[in-house]
């Protein structure tokens, strides 16, 4: 299947394929990219845009929330966005509530999020 969107070129069909379904339902997911790991739940862009536009709004910069949410829909597929993400990086993790991966950084996925094995420590935080 040839990509439609030159900048999901390179990026896994079935990935881009459940970011299309993140606005009927919400899939967890882990993806592998080259910094570390990341795992969240799937939100359309549209949620990440409003969760930029109310930071903003909360920080006292309506004015840049304006124009954030002034602006015009994204190419689709080129992002992945995660809700209640956990990264791990280098041993730590990172929590975000709203998280923006390129899809074309990612270099392996599965679905449902990462497991410590029985017995193992959990990462330092």
């Amino acid at each position: 299947m040839a990509a439609s969107n030159p900048g999901s070129v390179g990026t896994d069909t079935i990935l881009r394929h459940l970011d299309s379904e993140a606005a009927a339902v919400g899939i967890e997911v882990t993806v592998y990219l080259p910094w570390g790991a990341a795992t969240g739940i799937t939100v359309p862009g549209s949620y990440f845009g409003q969760y930029v536009a109310k930071f903003f709004s909360m920080n006292d910069a309506d004015d840049v929330a304006g124009r954030i949410g002034a602006l015009e829909t994204e190419q689709p597929r080129i992002f992945l966005h995660l809700r209640k993400a956990r990264c791990y990086v280098a041993g730590t993790v990172v929590e975000h509530d709203s998280l923006r991966i390129r899809l074309a950084d990612v270099s392996a996925w599965t679905v449902t999020g990462i497991k410590i094995p029985s017995g193992a420590a959990p990462p330092q935080e």
